[in-house]
């Protein structure tokens, strides 16, 4: 019975030792698995004199050079439009001025291509309102036609808004 015991527990070991490997032999011989690492993040938050919007766009999980990064920027107020791009870089961002409060939004466009040529893009529109006297950013997502009246709201300074940009495809 106890021999039975140790060769069942051997068994579940070796599974879990076998799966550790799968994990971790890309980072041994230096390649991190290019799925996980190019995975991007957008972040939209506001200093404590809500002065204005700092839109952030990097990498989400480590540090991971882009072989192109694009913020756009439509807002009612025509001087805070534009865009921002770079080519081989690892992080851009973007600030946009607010009156607060405020009836102005402005939508976010971004577009990003990996190093395997993969594209990843989306669009979220942010406004900020008074609620309560207390200032909120409000988002809502064009790009959810599943949920097209989906809205998020973060209370700023201390409350940023983060959101994974998803992969759109592979560019020839």
């Amino acid at each position: 019975m106890d021999r039975e015991l140790w060769i069942r527990g051997a068994m579940v070991l070796s599974i879990f030792a076998l799966a550790t490997l799968i994990v971790v032999t890309p980072n041994l011989i230096g390649k991190p698995p290019a799925e996980l690492a190019s995975l991007p993040l957008l972040i939209i938050g506001m200093p404590r004199n809500y002065s204005y919007f700092i839109v952030y766009l990097s990498a989400a999980v480590q540090a991971y050079r882009y072989e192109e990064m694009r913020i756009s920027i439509g807002a009612t107020d025509p001087s805070a439009n534009g865009t921002v791009r770079e080519n081989e870089t690892y992080g851009l961002h973007a600030m946009v001025p607010t009156q607060m409060p405020s009836n102005g939004s402005f939508s976010v466009h971004t577009y990003l291509v990996d190093q395997l040529k993969n594209y990843f893009e989306y669009n979220v529109t942010v406004r900020a309102d008074l609620e309560t006297g207390r200032v909120v950013m409000v988002f809502t997502f064009p790009d959810e036609k599943d949920n097209p009246s989906l809205e998020v709201k973060r209370y700023p300074p201390g409350e940023d808004f983060r959101w994974v940009v998803p992969p759109r495809g592979t560019l020839p």
